[in-house]
């Protein structure tokens, strides 16, 4: 594996449990949980409209539609929600989300693309 140093502290992770950086031209949402750091995509599959800047457990949820995928295999484990009656007629995602293998290093995270 090539892994890509990035510019991300692990000391961010003190004050916050997520992150969204650009990597290659695309957001990709680094995430802590359970002592262990993930990577996924963080353009929701729902309708590719909003970012995943958010992460409750180990879910990132769509700030748009309320979506949410799991950011250690990038399921989808809630639907998008635009009308609590009807399914969304949008809904034809590329699911899972694509996720990264991440490490540690010298207190920065390298992913590896």
């Amino acid at each position: 594996m090539v892994f890509k140093k990035i510019s991300i502290s692990i000391k961010i992770f003190e004050k916050t449990n997520s992150v969204v950086t650009w990597i290659s031209g695309r957001p990709i949402i680094l995430a802590k949980y359970d002592n262990n750091y993930y990577a996924m995509d963080a353009v929701c599959a729902h309708m590719g409209c909003a970012i995943l800047d958010k992460v409750n457990g180990k879910n990132a949820i769509c700030p748009a539609h309320g979506a949410q995928y799991d950011i250690t295999n990038g399921r989808k484990v809630v639907d998008a929600m635009i009308k609590p009656e009807a399914p969304c007629e949008y809904d034809k995602s590329e699911i899972p989300l694509k996720t990264y293998t991440i490490r540690e290093n010298e207190g920065f995270l390298e992913i590896d693309l």
